[in-house]
């Protein structure tokens, strides 16, 4: 193949072929969605242009950029990192190094959320005492009038799971945790992506600690450019959502201690404090589920993902803990990934 400025489909076809042989030799299973992925990034085009032989795609240095690329992903180094994005849900994130790959798995858990939500709204008016009436979490979508919505997402990182959940209620507002500063750099990139910064505060710090307050008032934004963080409605001049929300969920490190050392290469390379739970795999369960109960209104939900093998004892701990109406989901294999529960309006 001679380099060119522009590469033919024909070109192109070659280029994926190598790649393949290339990467199942290196034991990846997808090979040939990853080698499309890779010129559908680097064309800027679809995976059926590729295929056209009749058009010519303007890719000027693309066989060049696509080596190097290939070498780095044989090195087992995960696609999303290189190519800087992560399909999930309806959006495509901003991921790098500083924040764990949003999964498939994770959008059971979004699924079930937006399903579910608005089964029980709970009663009453805002914190605060403005009057403004709540919405059935769901229900009406939350795309009209006055009605709000708070949601906690602990455990934030690219902000996939917050971010869906913005993009389906427009009058939804949320607290987004991380401990790592890192990772709501990225989680801030993906809400300037959608225009949702205006709706969501970032705030790094540990799930509920002993002292009585959730975690630390936020400071300025992630950029540093000084400027706070505007407030969320409801409370007295401060950010609704520090207090209690609607709705806390989680994707939390669930991996053990014996888990960890059976892991794909590619996991080795993302950070390791997003994926280990432990040494049972359940140290942050522990946590939520003993701080999540005073922080959430009437009627609110809490909705966690979970590791194989694990709703079991995490359904007892909501148990134990008073909440109600407890249910479990699956995904396509059948495998237990999420638990819900309710906080009782008594």
């Amino acid at each position: 193949m001679n380099c060119s400025k522009k590469l033919k489909g024909s070109e192109l076809l070659e280029l994926i072929a190598w790649g393949r042989a290339e990467l199942l030799r290196a034991g990846i299973e997808e090979a040939q969605e990853e080698c499309e992925r890779i010129l559908m990034k680097l064309c800027g085009c679809s995976r059926s242009r590729i295929y056209l032989e009749e058009h010519e795609l303007d890719a000027s240095g693309t066989r060049e950029r696509f080596l190097a690329l290939l070498e780095k992903r044989v090195q087992r180094i995960p696609l999303a990192y290189l190519l800087k994005e992560a399909d999930f849900w309806q959006e495509t994130l901003y991921v790098d190094e500083r924040c764990l790959i949003p999964r498939p798995e994770t959008e059971i858990l979004v699924e079930v959320v937006i399903r579910e939500i608005g089964k029980a709204p709970p009663p009453g008016p805002l914190p605060g005492g403005e009057g403004k009436k709540r919405t059935p979490l769901l229900g009406e979508r939350l795309g009209e009038g006055e009605n709000v919505f708070s949601f906690l997402d602990i455990g934030t990182g690219s902000g996939a799971i917050a971010i869906a959940i913005l993009r389906a209620f427009k009058n939804a507002y949320g607290t987004m945790l991380d401990i790592s500063g890192e990772a709501l750099e990225v989680a801030f990139e993906n809400l300037k992506r959608y225009k949702l910064e205006e709706r969501a505060v970032l705030v790094q710090g540990n799930i509920f600690n002993g002292s009585g307050e959730v975690f630390p008032h936020p400071g300025p934004l992630p950029e540093g450019e000084g400027k706070n963080r505007k407030p969320l409605p409801g409370g007295e001049g401060g950010v609704r959502g520090l207090d209690k929300w609607d709705l806390i969920v989680s994707n939390p490190p669930y991996l053990s201690e014996e888990d960890w050392k059976e892991v794909q290469e590619e996991l080795r390379f993302e950070p390791k404090g997003a994926l280990d739970g432990g040494k049972d795999g359940l140290d942050f369960y522990r946590k939520i589920i003993s701080g999540a109960k005073d922080r959430l209104t009437c009627g609110g939900m809490i909705a966690l993902e979970v590791g194989q093998g694990q709703t079991e004892q995490v359904s007892k701990w909501l148990q134990t803990a008073g909440y109600d109406n407890i249910q479990r989901f699956k995904d396509l294999l059948g495998i237990e990934r999420v638990v819900i529960a309710r906080k009782g309006t008594g």
